[in-house]
């Protein structure tokens, strides 16, 4: 069930696209967007010696309303083009510029946000290239909190940014602005940029910043700053774990601005720690303000399987309440949930702290306070919207190595059939049949047969938390044979005692046969030559249960 696949789907190709305009050389350097309309089209200059990746007067924007200054204010606001599927998008914006003969480069801009009614944050970084666009150092992460900016209107606010000095006295820098978010459900906040400056100061008067820090494994921690820093870095003593029992033994200084903690104690796998960094000065002496930086480490690849998902409890297609997934332990050892993400569909935010036992269930819900009142479970609360009531939906489980493209899990199901057709909004949520099998296979799930009670006046089928009552349902257990199977001759026998509709679905979910059932035969022949070799799904119902089987056809 693990999956390796690339999660970033949106390529940056600047750096391959000729200058069409040269680079900024004149400093200090003001753009306010004031002066050019913004050229359209994707991966362009769109005005002189500034490049963006969508400039379509939506996702990179010349704003005319929100204004600091001026008539004008840059836009830039991630979201998806009509009929994108990318989980995650990035839109950004970034010139040229030619720093021969400067140093102590520092720019200056103005950042507002204007709401788009979803509750959803958008991130926006600020990333620095010496050599041109062809590599980008770290994302500096401007905004309220570690999730950049709310979806709220904010006036606009002053940032201020030192650049790295390798890229002082250098011909060929970019500086890049960067928004991002989820591109699936909702949208985030419009961010507005304007009266940007870039300037030389007479001398370094910046303090160095300590950037995320990044967990080796269980003993080292890689620790990056925002420039070069002095020997205050190898003191163990400027690094302390807070109410936690891990200490710095010795540092390493693997590079002029990062530097590498070697513990004395290991940390926990799936334990949140808070580290503070203190006193570290960069080599002209000016001092950090102390910085607290969360840290969570979890490897995990295998063994924590999707088997339960309810997504559209009726009416149907409405915002629901009852939403849940549900996690399962397949392995015979403890699996650590601390750290690792559900997204896709939805965006959980780092899992919390928690032991989930061999075999034993976890659930997370979109409204934990009707679903715990129904259930009589305890479910943590999902961050992000509800799940998709009418169209396919990925849900997948990272480790907290995100951009290793490591899934531990996923799944991805159409609405109605061939996965079960109780869950679009009849009440059922749809189980894995059996926890050990390929949950990216519709045939190995069904409709729940738990009736658990009434909801809103409809009845609801589901267990979170418990196995699923029985392999397979009434209907399929005892009425429904495929024979043989695979079918090698173009002869298809099935065999039901009672059962009044059959639907056949080709892999691609599309029905390519339907027929009605006379319940006096309880054996129907049906003669499937010139049908093309493949995957089939066989659909029976009796009106009120239904069951899928997987039909080979050779």
């Amino acid at each position: 069930m693990k999956k390796f696949i690339p999660l970033i789907l949106v390529v940056q190709i600047c750096c391959f696209c000729s200058k069409s305009y040269g680079q900024v050389a004149q400093f200090p350097y003001l753009e306010g967007f004031e002066n050019e309309t913004f050229v359209q089209g994707e991966n362009l200059y769109f005005i002189n010696d500034w490049f963006g990746n969508y400039v379509d007067n939506r996702r990179v924007f010349q704003e005319n309303i929100n204004l600091r200054t001026g008539a004008f204010a840059m836009g830039l606001w991630p979201v998806a083009a009509e009929g994108e599927e990318e989980e995650e998008i990035e839109v950004f914006a970034q010139v040229d510029l030619d720093l021969t003969g400067l140093e102590n480069v520092v720019t200056k801009f103005w950042v507002a946000t204007v709401a788009t009614g979803e509750m959803k944050h958008v991130k926006l970084y600020l990333k620095l290239s010496v050599d041109g666009g062809l590599t980008f150092g770290p994302k500096i992460l401007m905004g309220t909190d570690e999730r950049g900016f709310q979806n709220i209107d904010t006036v606009y606010k002053e940032f201020t940014h030192a650049f790295h000095p390798n890229a002082f006295s250098n011909p060929d820098v970019v500086l890049q602005f960067m928004a991002k978010s989820g591109a699936k459900k909702g949208t985030a906040a419009k961010i507005l940029i304007d009266d940007i400056t870039i300037y030389a100061e007479d001398e370094d008067i910046f303090p160095p910043l300590a950037l995320e820090p990044s967990v080796i494994n269980v003993n080292e921690i890689d620790i990056l700053f925002s420039e070069p820093i002095d020997e205050s870095a190898l003191d163990p003593t400027n690094y302390t774990f807070i109410d936690a029992s891990p200490f710095v033994d010795s540092i390493t200084l693997t590079d002029s601005d990062l530097v590498r903690l070697n513990l004395s104690t290991p940390i926990s796998i799936g334990k949140y720690y808070d580290l503070e960094i203190a006193n570290i000065k960069d080599l002209v002496g000016n001092t950090m303000v102390t910085s607290i930086a969360e840290l969570i480490y979890n490897p995990l690849t295998e063994g924590l399987v999707i088997t339960e998902i309810m997504y559209d409890e009726p009416p149907v297609e409405q915002n629901d309440d009852l939403e849940f997934i549900e996690l399962y332990n397949v392995t015979d050892l403890p699996i650590e949930l601390g750290g690792l993400r559900i997204k896709g569909g939805i965006a959980s935010g780092k899992l919390p702290e928690y032991t989930l036992q061999p075999g034993d269930y976890w659930i997370t819900a979109k409204n934990t306070t009707v679903f715990n009142s129904f259930f009589g479970v305890n479910a943590y609360k999902w961050i992000g919207a509800n799940l998709s009531n009418d169209e396919a939906e990925l849900i997948y489980i990272q480790n907290t190595d995100h951009h290793s493209g490591v899934m531990v899990d996923s799944v991805t199901y159409t609405i109605g059939l061939p996965w079960p057709e109780g869950a679009a909004g009849q009440g059922y949520s749809m189980e894995l049949i059996d926890p050990l099998s390929d949950n990216s296979n519709p045939v190995n799930w069904k409709n729940s047969s738990n009736y658990f009670g009434n909801y809103k006046g409809y009845d609801i089928y589901a267990s979170p938390g418990s196995a699923t009552l029985g392999t397979e349902d009434k209907l399929s257990q005892n009425v429904l044979k495929l024979y043989p199977n695979p079918v090698t001759n173009g002869i298809l026998n099935i065999e039901s005692t009672t059962g009044n509709l059959v639907i056949i679905y080709n892999a691609l979910g599309q029905k390519v046969f339907s027929t009605k059932v006379d319940d006096s035969y309880n054996i129907q022949t049906f003669n499937l030559s010139g049908w093309q070799s493949g995957v089939y799904f066989v659909q029976i119902s009796d009106g009120r249960n239904t069951s899928i089987k997987k039909l080979i056809l050779r």
